[in-house]
């Protein structure tokens, strides 16, 4: 347990509650640090593109790989700016002013994952996860793995090596 609550209060910590399963397909709520409100997914897929979307957002972690655009103007319809090495990040300006929530005691129906992406490298991530209730943590080396100890824990199948 003393491994499990030294993740849990990392800059890019978001709390996963699935709700329900639909079509073979898990339902829920993300919450992050600095939001009250919840980001509602609707399927494995619409929840790693909102993460990805917060992520970026934060600007952490940062990506492994950088999006390319091939014509000026879709760089600045993205808001496309170089760094300065002085700059903060943008989840250290967020965190400055809008404070940081808890997130641990957010319960899903089916299952709670608290999860850190610690890198997003090789276009998916690497990280830690928590399942709340089986006070389990595994790390995962892509997307894809996580979906599989998702999977297997609401299923009763706690294999997590894919």
């Amino acid at each position: 347990m003393s491994e499990s609550k030294q993740m849990l209060f990392a800059k890019n910590l978001i709390c996963m509650c699935i709700n329900s399963n639909e079509n073979a397909d898990y339902q829920g709520l993300i919450y992050h640090q600095y939001a009250d409100d919840p980001i509602a997914f609707e399927g494995m897929t619409d929840f790693l593109v909102k993460a990805e979307a917060l992520f970026d957002e934060w600007d952490f972690p940062q990506r492994g790989l950088a999006q390319r655009y091939f014509k000026k103007s879709n760089r600045s319809e993205i808001g496309y700016k170089k760094k300065k090495l002085e700059d903060k990040l943008p989840i250290e300006i967020i965190q400055e002013k809008v404070g940081v929530r808890n997130v641990q005691n957010k319960k899903g129906e089916l299952g709670t994952f608290m999860i850190q992406v610690v890198f997003r490298q090789d276009a998916t991530w690497q990280g830690h996860m928590i399942h709340q209730e089986a006070n389990e943590k595994v790390d995962f080396v892509s997307a894809l793995e996580l979906i599989k100890f998702i999977d297997g824990a609401l299923s009763g199948d706690r294999k997590v090596s894919g």
